[in-house]
């Protein structure tokens, strides 16, 4: 009797070895022989998969991206009850900054992700901006006094107060900007000096005014 092949455990095991070389190399290493042999597979059983490198790339970010949903979101979307709105807000964004080894390494498979976005263009934007664009919203809504949202279809869209998105905007910047630093230039930007900046910001958010929350739901502190 021939052996019976669990193909979705093999396509698991392919999306396995690819996280393994982004890791090490980037996307840029993730090749049909490259893939293959970190596998243990022979080049010939991984094209019974894929018959390209750009096949290939197309599911591998699909899996790096599924898995940092599993890794990030969670612990990202848990609820926060100790602490200022600043001091939640920012235990929040913080997990999605490199400030340990997780989150490097969890950053550095985000950048594969945007490195392949940037060479196929998906139709209708990067799903994973619009995401973190999303997470953003909710943080500056909960400084500005607004109560939180669980649907992320609701925050994916732009948010009535004008200065929400401005602030969503402004932050989401930051964070890119101060991952990139974190990561590039670890001696010079300290975990510590990151989460005093980004406080720092978040403290900067100004509270929204009575009249500009008169139809929006208000937090409950």
């Amino acid at each position: 009797m021939p052996r019976l092949v669990d193909h979705d455990q093999r396509r698991a095991e392919i999306g396995e070895a690819a996280i393994r070389v982004i890791l090490r190399e980037g996307l840029a290493g993730v090749t049909v022989r490259g893939v293959a042999a970190e596998a243990g597979w022979s080049t010939g059983s991984l094209r019974h998969y894929f018959a390209n490198q750009r096949e290939l790339q197309a599911y591998v970010v699909q899996a790096t991206t599924d898995t940092l949903r599993r890794r990030v979101l969670p612990r990202a979307q848990r609820a926060r009850k100790q602490g200022t709105v600043v001091e939640q807000v920012a235990t929040v964004v913080e997990e999605m900054l490199p400030l340990d080894a997780e989150r490097r390494e969890e950053y550095a498979l985000w950048l594969a992700i945007v490195e392949w976005e940037r060479q196929n263009p998906p139709e209708g934007g990067s799903t994973s901006w619009n995401e973190q664009r999303a997470l953003h919203r909710q943080c500056i809504a909960a400084l500005r006094g607004y109560a939180s949202t669980r649907e992320v279809s609701q925050a994916m869209l732009p948010h009535p107060d004008a200065q929400v998105e401005l602030w969503a905007a402004l932050l989401h910047t930051f964070v890119d900007g101060l991952a990139s630093q974190l990561m590039n230039t670890p001696g010079e930007v300290s975990a510590d000096t990151a989460a005093q900046l980004l406080r720092s910001l978040l403290e900067a958010v100004p509270p929204a005014r009575a009249d500009e929350c008169a139809h929006q739901p208000r937090r409950r502190d």
